[in-house]
């Protein structure tokens, strides 16, 4: 009987019932909304590893991982066939690749910048980064190309289009400097700021004339499939477990994990999920707010009606339960409606994405506002957040309705039906 009051209470007041779910739910995907979007950003960082500078791990000889800090090319690897072949056929395998990463100067009119340049295979390169892909102007490389691709933003400071002609000045392999023109054959936009502002690559035939390199290969770049929706934890254990699996069948290499390599940064990003739980947490604490004013005041304007209730017989632990089972009522629809409404916009902005150059325009640089990732912001499932937001609207819809609920239970008859 105490539920089919609570019930009719309910929707006997439809304004205040429908006002009150609204701010719960509203709250609630304002919550899931800032959860999904840091979330999807700490997944951007990584991919941006994965995806256009490394990929999940990277083999080299150990005589060039104690030199790699001066990009030596004295020490490539030795029998890349093979070993390659050999590493396709480990599980969770999605591709590989080789690349010679080499200081340069870019020289043009009396325009000079120092950059990290690449020499990469245009055939395998696909298989492990996505640069043939994000290809905005002219094409990617191929692998008799004597052309060069660029970033946009490195293009756009060097003031460079596709077909026009650049210098790269070099020290090689025999540690001779050497130097050579290159047409811009491909212009690249990333999410990656990195690549963006700095991204130089060219192809075989034009690495082997720059660099004296004549077939070898210095790194060597494995991705690992990362599914949507898995943790970058749960991601970054299972590429650490292979390079594990590696680095025991191959002992003569030196095998290293984009944790190894982004340390510092992984561990930030650690840190900085205390701060960002804090802030999304805050949001939670705005919507409780709203809620807990919302079911107290539909509580007070009732207790003249609880002088009723009690004068009809109802005892004090009765009326609590009453607006104990609206409450609960509430906490449901409440946090059913928040769900719902957390899944349209994450649906959004996890397949669509927010589009943050779009708003403050595309000459700014995301090195400009010191963003690790740029263009499209995309969000992230994470369940953990849809379960505590609901747990939150209940707990906080139950402590709304029972304190003053409780309060209204002590009242005496006389006094309820005086109240204002």
């Amino acid at each position: 009987m105490l539920f089919r009051i609570a019930i009719r209470n309910i929707f006997r007041h439809k304004r205040r019932t429908i006002l009150t779910i609204l701010t719960m739910g509203f709250g609630l995907m304002l919550y899931i909304f800032g959860d999904s979007l840091f979330t999807g950003i700490d997944r951007m960082m990584v991919e941006n590893m994965v995806s256009y500078t490394d990929g999940s791990l990277i083999v080299t000889s150990k005589e060039y991982a104690q030199h790699e800090n001066g990009f030596s090319l004295k020490y490539p690897l030795k029998d890349t066939k093979t070993l390659m072949d050999r590493i396709k056929n480990f599980s969770d395998v999605e591709g590989i690749t080789m690349r010679i990463p080499f200081l340069t100067e870019i020289v043009l009119g009396d325009k000079s910048l120092h950059v990290i340049g690449y020499v990469i295979d245009p055939d395998t390169d696909p298989t492990c980064f996505n640069l043939d892909k994000r290809v905005v102007s002219g094409r990617f490389l191929k692998d008799d190309d004597s052309g060069i691709l660029l970033g946009r933003d490195l293009a756009r400071e060097l003031g460079v289009q596709v077909g026009d002609t650049i210098t790269l000045i070099v020290q090689t392999r025999y540690e001779t400097a050497n130097a050579r023109d290159f047409t811009v054959v491909g212009i690249l936009k990333t999410t990656s700021p990195q690549v963006d502002e700095s991204g130089v690559f060219i192809s075989t035939k034009g690495g082997e004339a720059l660099l004296d390199m004549a077939g070898e290969w210095v790194t060597m770049h494995i991705r690992v499939t990362w599914p949507k929706g898995e943790p970058i934890q749960s991601y970054q254990k299972r590429v650490i477990a292979m390079s594990e699996q590696i680095a025991q069948a191959f002992p003569e290499y030196r095998v290293k994990t984009f944790v190894d390599l982004y340390g510092d940064m992984m561990a930030l990003m650690q840190q900085k999920k205390g701060t960002i739980f804090l802030m999304t947490f805050l949001l939670l604490v705005i919507a409780g707010v709203g809620i807990v004013n919302t079911i107290l005041m539909a509580v007070y304007e009732r207790i003249k009606e609880i002088g009723v209730m009690r004068a009809m017989g109802f005892s004090p632990r009765q009326i609590q339960r009453i607006f104990l089972l609206e409450g609960t009522v509430l906490g449901v629809l409440g946090g059913v409606l928040g769900l719902l409404m957390g899944t349209l916009v994450n649906l959004w902005l996890i397949y669509s994405g927010y589009n943050v150059e779009a708003l403050v325009g595309d000459t700014v640089k995301g090195s400009d506002f010191g963003f690790p990732v740029w263009g499209i912001f995309y969000g992230e499932w994470h369940m953990e957040a849809y379960i505590l937001a609901f747990v939150f609207a209940m707990v906080t819809a139950l402590l709304a309705a029972y304190i003053p609920a409780r309060h209204a239970g002590t009242l005496q008859v006389t006094d309820c039906l005086k109240f204002v």
